[in-house]
């Protein structure tokens, strides 16, 4: 028969050990990994009007839309796309900026020269719809959680046109 303090010291060792991963466990086993996908998807919709926001004709400044990806966190990111509904009758003379979060540095944006030819109608009616793969831009900079902003700007007078409707949707691993 055991002693009231060899009992007393025993149990204590045992809950000791699980509370520090001992006890039978190899503590080798990593977490799970986890599917993660931020979508700005909210702002899927006609930004401020139906008729979206007017790109200014031969304007450097242009226009900055921004999505909040504060609560979103990828470790190891799989896919990064921008789809753009647009409604320009040349979409060659904008320029395209995505600024990165915290830094607030450029990244690259190429989007299609064959916009209006290639893209598909968009969900309003108006303009053509392209998705722009920003895997490359966005894994070279690492983080994707922070305010995200798209600078469109038109660099050639005599066309005007509008940025109807916007989406971000990052995927990866947590």
């Amino acid at each position: 028969m055991r002693s009231l303090s060899g009992t007393t010291a025993l149990m204590a060792l045992t809950g000791f050990l699980a509370g520090c991963g001992g006890g039978g466990s190899d503590g080798g086993t990593p977490a799970p990994t986890i599917s993660v996908t931020c979508d700005s998807g909210n702002l899927w919709a006609a930004q401020p009007s139906l008729n979206g926001t007017r790109i200014p004709d031969n304007s450097s400044p242009g226009i900055t839309v921004t999505w909040d990806n504060q609560t979103c966190s990828i470790q190891s990111l799989t896919a990064a796309t921008l789809d753009v509904c647009l409604d320009h009758v040349q979409p060659t003379e904008l320029l395209w900026t995505a600024i990165r979060p915290a830094t607030g540095s450029s990244l690259p944006v190429s989007a299609p020269k064959n916009w209006n030819s290639t893209g598909t109608s968009c969900d309003s009616g108006q303009g053509k719809l392209q998705r722009i793969d920003l895997l490359q831009a966005v894994q070279s900079v690492g983080a994707a959680q922070g305010s995200w902003s798209l600078r469109v700007s038109d660099g050639s007078p005599g066309n005007e046109g509008a940025l109807i409707q916007w989406r971000v949707k990052l995927q990866g691993l947590r």
